[in-house]
């Protein structure tokens, strides 16, 4: 790690910013933004030596200092409030469960086959349940839940992906514990996200925001388990508890707080009166990490391309940007925990030193990988009022933007952009040439395969420079890009940008 740390140093110390002219061409930014800079940034972020940049481990923080390291070097102003370049954002550290049991009569489940836990309680409870079918704010404002198990569907009606269960159920946990609520029982059927796939993932190790609001204090924590429906027993057991006492036993360690660090930074607009108007420039820097098994020989997620491509992107568009500012003010930021449930730029949305509605429009990179190398996969084109712009950026480097080629996969509201969107602000994904997850792509989607030694340069660096050219197109426009008529996060824009 010395080694690695030393090489840095001296990288950064003989790495000059080249001026290009004010009117930005294709040619200024290729002279600029070089392919050695982008590669040198790809391997060193996905080296073996960051164990895959897991949030809340040493190598992340360190990948976090290259940032900031770098944000200084191009004299990058520092955003109000924050810590230098850093916003520390305050995490919790839930261990898994080492123990969960319900017992009702004379039947008791335990643990994997039958039921999950989900959330930070600890310790054991006694009581009667009260079925709702989703536990919505309106059966929940409808009913006495005070002192009893809420015992409801998963998810609200209409929802089918695993990412809207997750987030509702997180509400109705939250809402069942003002209303006095004991505790929250779902009964989980996705097909989306098979039991076993959920019980690998919920009987991990997970991480949450550490929020000081009352219902997310230990004291006010209430258990929260999923049941799956399937197994000889259950849907007898959910069926006749209404009213009848059940005692429930979530055993383990507490959780743990810790900080994990958003990088930011702000380059000022050359208008005097744009500049006041910011585009988000975005990417998230962590991964997943290890596989857990060292003995292995090849046990480290490098996540080269999700989404050290992506944190090479902003570098540039940073670089870049710096010394040929827009019209328009820039943010870049650097997101921790994208891959913990896109929980960094959460808080950033949550706690912006730069009010949302000054920040006209976000472009964030990240993705699964690419399989396509003549092309720009943009998730949100035609969206936004700025179609022309990406298009005619990604054609200025021989390469073509396409929209969502799987719309099914609702990859718009899978990344950190989706923060922003709901907010109100055009936030669409700059993402390399995807066509469909096929094999090309799942051999390295998460695995340890992911190596930067396994990508190809000359598109990567074509692809980044397309990102800055874009990105200056859209600091440069005369009017900020808004969403096109009847988009579904219209309204809200509408209403942050105080459009009506």
């Amino acid at each position: 790690m010395k080694h690695l740390l030393t090489v840095l140093i001296i990288v950064l110390s003989f790495t000059s910013v080249t001026v290009s002219a004010q009117n930005t061409t294709p040619e200024d930014i290729g002279q600029v933004i070089q392919k050695s800079d982008v590669e040198f940034d790809v391997y060193f972020l996905a080296s073996d030596e960051f164990l895959g940049r897991d949030t809340g481990t040493q190598e992340l923080k360190i990948a976090s200092r290259y940032i900031a390291t770098r944000f200084q070097q191009y004299g990058m102003q520092q955003a109000p409030g924050l810590d230098r370049y850093y916003q520390n954002v305050p995490f919790l550290m839930n261990r898994a469960p080492e123990s969960v049991q319900i017992s009702a009569g004379d039947s008791l489940f335990t643990m994997g086959q039958h039921l999950l836990s989900t959330g930070s309680f600890r310790g054991d409870i006694e009581a009667s349940t009260i079925m709702l079918e989703y536990a919505s704010e309106e059966e929940i404002a409808e009913h006495d839940i005070s002192g009893k198990i809420v015992v409801a569907k998963a998810g609200l009606p209409g929802m089918d992906s695993p990412q809207q269960l997750f987030q509702i159920s997180s509400q109705k946990r939250a809402q069942i514990a003002e209303a006095g609520g004991a505790g929250l029982i779902e009964r989980y059927e996705n097909p989306q996200l098979p039991w076993p796939v959920l019980t690998g993932y919920l009987t991990r190790d997970q991480l949450s925001l550490d929020s000081e609001d009352a219902s997310e204090e230990p004291e006010n924590e209430i258990p929260h388990i999923w049941i799956h429906t399937q197994p000889e027993g259950m849907n007898t057991f959910l069926d006749g508890q209404n009213g009848e006492t059940v005692s429930l036993s979530v055993e383990g360690a507490e959780p743990e707080p810790f900080y994990s660090r958003n990088v930011v930074g702000i380059i000022e607009g050359s208008d005097p009166e744009l500049k006041d108007e910011y585009i988000l420039l975005s990417a998230h820097y962590d991964h997943t990490g290890t596989t857990g098994d060292p003995s292995q020989e090849n046990y480290i997620n490098n996540g080269a391309r999700d989404n050290a491509v992506g944190t090479a992107g902003i570098l540039a568009a940073a670089k870049y940007l710096s010394e040929n500012p827009p019209k328009r003010s820039v943010i870049v930021a650097a997101w921790t925990a994208e891959e913990k449930g896109l929980l960094g730029s959460g808080y950033y949305a949550e706690n912006p030193p730069i009010p949302l509605n000054q920040t006209v429009y976000n472009l964030n990179i990240d993705g699964a990988g690419y399989n396509d190398t003549t092309k720009v996969t943009v998730i949100g084109l035609g969206r936004t009022e700025a179609d022309d712009d990406l298009k005619a950026s990604a054609k200025a480097f021989g390469l073509e933007a396409i929209p969502d080629p799987v719309p099914e996969q609702n990859l718009f509201n899978r990344s950190d952009n989706v923060h922003f969107a709901r907010a109100g602000i055009p936030s669409p994904t700059y993402s390399m040439g995807l066509t469909a997850f096929d094999d090309e792509i799942n051999q390295y989607y998460h695995l340890p395969t992911d190596e930067p030694d396994t990508i190809n340069y000359d598109y990567v660096t074509s692809y980044v420079r397309s990102f800055v050219m874009a990105a200056y197109l859209v600091g440069n426009a005369d009017n900020a890009p808004f969403w096109l008529p009847g988009d579904e996060y219209e309204e809200a824009g509408i209403e942050l940008f105080n459009k009506q």
